[in-house]
């Protein structure tokens, strides 16, 4: 558990009985708010999302990525998105706001993703087995809280990821994480 007064709940971005669970004006906000805290360029360093209305068109995609929204209690602390599915695997992405920076996110961090490891389908199945990360290697910060947040690393491999800022790839680091490492 965290060290957070208040639980921690994975809010997914979805339709309920036709109705979504958040409004396309809030998922724009949460883009808002990666910008604000001056994370674009480190988030969405491959450039695919470019702005607030790229973002919501991506989480809306269908067979695009997942979101989902980090509360604790009523505070939105950060957002996950999950994509690249095969099969029961997936990659994993996360961001914190920074709101949360003075909470435990590494406990914020186990806790959502235990949720998502635990997450059944409409059969009672476990949706996934593996989570995969991939992150630039030059990024130690996200790679020491990722480590902390219980996944493990494969490796690093060369040019895996594309940084259009610099117009460069650049070297990935490979991490994954299993239902038995939460």
């Amino acid at each position: 558990m965290h060290d957070n007064p208040e639980p921690v709940m994975v809010i997914p971005y979805c339709l309920i009985d036709g109705v979504p669970t958040f409004r396309d004006s809030e998922v724009r906000a949460f883009y808002d708010r990666i910008e604000r805290d001056g994370l674009k360029d480190i988030v969405f360093m491959h450039g695919d999302i470019q702005d607030r209305d790229a973002f919501l068109r991506e989480m809306k995609r269908p067979g695009g990525s997942r979101l989902y929204v980090v509360a604790v209690g009523e505070l939105q602390v950060g957002i996950l998105w999950l994509n690249r599915f095969e099969g029961k695997t997936c990659r994993v992405h996360f961001t914190s706001f920074s709101e949360a920076w003075s909470m435990d996110t590494v406990a914020i961090g186990r806790d959502a993703i235990r949720q998502i490891m635990y997450m059944p389908n409409d059969a009672g199945e476990y949706v996934f087995d593996v989570l995969l990360g991939l992150t630039p290697s030059r990024n130690i910060r996200a790679l020491r809280w990722l480590e902390k947040v219980g996944l493990e690393l494969v490796g690093v491999i060369p040019a895996s990821m594309w940084d259009a800022k610099a117009g460069e790839s650049v070297d990935g680091t490979l991490m994954y994480l299993t239902r038995q490492e939460v």
